[in-house]
């Protein structure tokens, strides 16, 4: 499907309202499901996930319009300048971003001391969003703001989500992320988060192990990470029908070009229940490295065993095979050059 399809589509889904406040916002809110389609490239993966943004915006700007004193309409327009955020940074375009800004501004004279901690919660959200390859400075500087956020609203139900969220960016940082995530556990008041977090943390004590990993390929046979010692290897936890996977494979293709095969190994692990759209996927894309598929998707005892709670998810393992990194779509490049130079 083209991506012209796909955003009339999704433009026709967005308009298509019931009419009453409540029915409209459950419309609004099934859009959070993300684009429903399978992207066959980079290209189609962004097109795809720009023309879900702009029919959430169509479903957004109609839900303030028709429901302009309903108790979500802040809401809705929160949700705009957020819009406005993602899309300057998916499309880097600043003039986005400013009217992301101004809308965030606007929306600070209206709000009541409830709003607030919404309007506050969405802007944390935005910075973190911006921290794609943060300094030691800036994820300082953002675990600050969490900070600010906790001391202002204390008693939001957000906290062990910021917290959680803001553990991600300490990935090379284990005993700070580990920290966080054990401040976030007792707070945790539902159960995806409480969850997420026993995830998060089974990860961490993968951190500088040996990784155990082994599965059937693509085509029934065993892969044992066990038998590329000597080499760095990227693993990259992926599914065809995340459009951010098909875009981080992408990258890590490009990435590993400059870099010798018998150094560097890429193996995949997908999380396809069905083998003909990864068949189409590996075809498309020429893939020639290992994939390890069981048709388990998030049921496999793989993925539960490695915490594995989001895609994609890309690990990186030293040439003895014990696990290095936690986000090796970091900066991947440099990574892979620290770990090839060490002793």
């Amino acid at each position: 499907m083209s991506p012209k399809i796909w955003a009339l589509a999704l433009a026709l889904t967005a308009t298509a309202f019931a009419g009453t406040a409540d029915e409209d916002w459950k419309a609004v809110l099934a859009l959070d499901a993300g684009p429903q389609t399978r992207a066959r490239s980079g290209n189609e993966a962004q097109a795809a996930i720009l023309a879900h943004l702009a029919a959430q915006e169509r479903a957004l700007r109609t839900f303030v319009a028709s429901h302009a004193e309903d108790a979500h309409a802040f809401e809705a327009r929160l949700r705009i300048a957020r819009l406005f955020a993602l899309r300057g940074e998916i499309q880097n375009d600043t003039k986005l971003r400013s009217e992301s800004d101004r809308q965030f501004t606007a929306l600070e004279k209206d709000a009541t001391p409830e709003q607030r901690a919404d309007l506050d919660f969405a802007r944390l959200s935005q910075a973190m969003r911006h921290a794609n390859s943060p300094t030691t400075m800036d994820r300082d500087a953002l675990l600050t703001r969490a900070r600010r956020f906790q001391s202002a609203h204390p008693e939001d139900r957000r906290l062990p989500q910021i917290l959680a969220e803001i553990a991600t960016l300490f990935d090379s940082q284990p005993t700070t992320k580990r920290k966080l995530l054990l401040e976030a556990q007792p707070l945790a008041n539902d159960e995806e988060t409480k969850s997420r977090i026993d995830d998060d943390l089974r990860r961490l004590d993968l951190f500088g192990e040996v990784l155990a990993l082994a599965g059937p390929s693509t085509d029934g046979k065993p892969i044992d990470l066990a038998d590329h010692r000597g080499r760095v290897v990227v693993v990259a936890f992926f599914a065809t029908w995340s459009p951010q996977s098909i875009l981080a494979l992408d990258m890590l293709k490009k990435t590993l070009t400059a870099f010798p095969k018998d150094h560097v190994q890429l193996i995949g692990v997908s999380l396809d229940s069905k083998p003909e759209p990864l068949g189409e996927l590996l075809k498309s894309h020429a893939v020639t490295w290992p994939i390890i598929r069981d048709g388990k998707s998030w049921e496999s005892p793989l993925i539960r065993t490695f915490g594995i709670n989001s895609l994609p998810t890309v690990w990186l393992l030293d040439r003895e095979g014990k696990l290095r990194s936690l986000d090796a779509l970091e900066n991947t490049g440099v990574q892979i050059r620290q770990l090839l130079r060490a002793k």
